[in-house]
């Protein structure tokens, strides 16, 4: 399927997409300051999530849930694969787009 119909992977608890020093690198100053947030605790950049879903999801059009950072998306976002383990997990546990059948 398609995976822009979809967006389950991206609804995950807060600190849950990490980047590493080359993901800050690929996403630049004004990327970074906009998408992303430092954890107090830890010292880790992750990208920003109220809790709910990734704030780099685009839902403003009914259906389709595009990355709004795709071609800068840190590792941790690459690494997921459609159809894999964990989409399928995703895709039992997530919200928007369609269940998988």
């Amino acid at each position: 399927g398609d995976c822009v119909a979809c967006g389950r992977c991206c609804h995950h608890g807060p600190q849950t997409a990490h980047l590493t020093e080359s993901d800050e690198v690929r996403m630049g100053e004004e990327l970074l300051r906009r998408w992303t947030e430092v954890h107090e605790r830890s010292g880790y950049r992750f990208v920003r999530n109220t809790g709910e879903r990734c704030a780099c999801l685009d839902v403003s059009a009914p259906g389709r849930f595009p990355c709004l950072v795709y071609e800068h998306r840190p590792e941790d976002c690459r690494v997921f694969r459609a159809a894999s383990e964990g989409c399928r997990e995703a895709r039992r546990h997530g919200r928007l787009g369609s269940p998988l059948g």
